[in-house]
């Protein structure tokens, strides 16, 4: 005849009232735990027999090879050395998954390869996933959040003490001309974003011209030296206009944001993640489509106003040659694509402004 002798093991009976333990020998027959345990009534102590349904209890995931918690349906809890509780239990997929997990946080070769998978996985959502949660994330934004976002970042940029800017040392006349000239080009286009172009003084930056948040135009007065004339200037504006139309510094910000948060969640580490924001908008580079976009925005606009398109390429150059390569180079040079594959088009004929004919 079969055996039908239930499974037994010893255990630490707690019945959560008393902080001792009570040794009890428990079966695990019909889908139950029972065991015999000692229940003080009245001062009288008296063995009471206890009938635990499995469904109703919880069996704890195993912790390497510490004893193994059985929490009981009435508060109280089992104890036992005893490890391979799920081979006698009722079929259960929990139990199943908890063993799986076991097995593999045992095995250092699975430990490996989970971590490698880990970091894999965090690569890719930090290359592609974060970029689209960002791109969509700057979608629902308001646009007054996102101004009030660039108005406190200029405010950063030009404190007296901390910040990177002084007062612009260009004419009036200078700086009318300037404005003028990119307003006539907004008027031919009629595609130009809302925006405010603000000129700076800076020489820790040098040659610059980037986009806030918001609409935020900055220009440094060593860029304007730099250009020969208007027409490299507004085609750099232009660039610049291209980053305000598809909101891609907000987006920017945001994507560093979320990775951030990301780098968090991993590491459990923000003492390398608190940055102030004007020095990650000043250090940022954009990624190669949102560079190439405000490229394509700005050889349209220089077409369609009939200013020489091969301006921007011109002083795109200049600012290469001025910052030397270095990685301190702005935003327009950066690496992000190459260069000479992005002046390329503007250089192109096919893409020089053509007069209507008298």
């Amino acid at each position: 005849m079969a055996n039908t002798q239930p499974m037994q093991f010893d255990a630490d009976y707690f019945d959560g009232i008393s902080p001792r333990a009570q040794r009890v020998l428990v079966s695990i027959t019909d889908d139950a735990f029972t065991f015999n345990a000692t229940t003080d009534i009245s001062g009288n102590a008296s063995p009471t027999r206890h009938i635990f349904f499995i469904k109703d209890c919880h069996i704890q995931a195993k912790l390497g090879t510490g004893r193994r918690i059985i929490d009981l349906s009435d508060g109280s809890r089992l104890e036992t050395d005893y490890q391979n509780l799920e081979h006698h239990l009722p079929k259960n997929s929990s139990h199943h998954l908890w063993r799986a997990i076991h097995y593999a946080e045992s095995h250092l070769l699975i430990v490996i390869f989970a971590l490698i998978g880990i970091v894999l996985s965090s690569l890719l959502l930090l290359k592609y996933g974060v970029p689209v949660a960002a791109k969509f994330a700057a979608l629902a934004t308001p646009p007054s959040i996102e101004k009030d976002l660039g108005k406190q970042t200029l405010e950063a940029l030009d404190h007296q003490k901390l910040g990177y800017f002084t007062a612009s040392e260009l004419s009036d006349a200078k700086k009318s001309a300037i404005q003028e000239a990119l307003k006539d080009l907004c008027l031919k286009t009629r595609d130009c974003p809302s925006y405010q172009l603000t000129f700076r003084k800076s020489p820790t930056i040098g040659a610059n011209a980037f986009a806030l948040p918001g609409g935020y135009l900055i220009m440094t007065d060593e860029l304007v030296a730099l250009a020969k004339d208007n027409n490299e200037i507004i085609a750099v504006l232009a660039h610049e206009l291209g980053h305000v139309k598809g909101r891609h510094a907000l987006r920017q910000t945001l994507q560093g944001t979320i990775s951030g948060i990301i780098v968090i969640a991993i590491t459990g580490d923000v003492s390398n993640i608190a940055a102030g924001l004007p020095a990650l908008m000043l250090n940022m580079s954009y990624s190669r489509d949102l560079e190439l976009d405000a490229d394509h925005y700005a050889l349209k606009s220089l077409k369609t106003a009939c200013i020489p398109t091969q301006s921007f390429a011109t002083l795109l150059l200049k600012l290469e040659k001025s910052h030397g390569g270095s990685t301190s180079a702005p935003e327009m040079i950066s690496s992000h694509p190459n260069t000479k594959q992005r002046i390329m088009p503007f250089l192109s004929k096919q893409h020089q402004c053509e007069q209507p004919s008298i």
